[in-house]
């Protein structure tokens, strides 16, 4: 189980209105996950969800405004599969039966307990990869975009994060020309792309995808033959 490989690709959501413990989950948690988010209260936590890619939420529940059960309720209106935490100080059934509705994947209780919380987020993360399928993308290629890792001739290959946007483009034009601007738009979206760094860019994902499977159309942009 590649599960901090898994963690390192995702995104958190922390909510807790104690800036104390904000402050110790961020230390935690920021070089396990690819971002951690933090919000003192579930209005600026679904602002944060709307405006962002959230992978993973952890929230307490008893925040000033709107409780966290109800923050949670707000968000299985509309997604029903995105891991999510409870912590709290309360054990009592009344808290525990609306958590037990709502699809959690864990109620940890506080003093909060690092190495339980840790464990729930590896179990999220094998929840989260078996949700994910991996892409099927030539004979004896197979991209799994969950780890942002390819298999090649049965050879696991970890890609960069700017490689991993090109190629979920790629795929996602599903056989259709992509273009230098769509390309500067997602892989460089706060920086001016040189000819250069997307030259250098193609030639390691080709390098790592090993067969020639990224074609060139002179003039138009690249676009992902995978009859090879």
């Amino acid at each position: 189980m590649h599960t901090n490989l898994i963690l390192k690709n995702l995104n958190l959501l922390f909510i807790d209105d104690n800036i104390r413990i904000s402050a110790e989950i961020y230390a935690l948690f920021s070089n396990i996950f690819k971002t951690v988010s933090l919000a003192l209260d579930a209005k600026a936590a679904m602002k944060n969800y709307a405006e962002n890619t959230i992978d993973i939420i952890i929230t307490d529940i008893e925040m000033p405004g709107m409780d966290g059960l109800s923050f949670v309720e707000h968000i299985r209106s509309t997604n029903t599969s995105i891991p999510i935490i409870i912590l709290s100080a309360h054990t009592d059934n009344e808290y525990l039966f609306r958590a037990a509705n709502l699809q959690i994947d864990g109620y940890i209780t506080k003093p909060l307990n690092f190495k339980k919380l840790e464990s729930v987020l590896a179990r999220s993360a094998t929840r989260l990869e078996h949700l994910v399928s991996s892409i099927n993308i030539a004979d004896k290629i197979v991209y799994h975009p969950l780890m942002k890792m390819l298999n090649v001739d049965n050879e696991e290959i970890s890609l960069g994060c700017k490689e991993s946007l090109l190629l979920e483009l790629l795929l996602n034009k599903n056989h259709r020309i992509v273009s230098k601007q769509e390309i500067a738009e997602l892989v460089w979206p706060n920086d001016i792309m040189s000819e250069s760094a997307l030259k250098n860019l193609l030639g390691e994902l080709r390098k790592k995808l090993k067969y020639n499977i990224i074609k060139n159309q002179p003039a138009r942009g690249w676009i992902l033959n995978t009859d090879h």
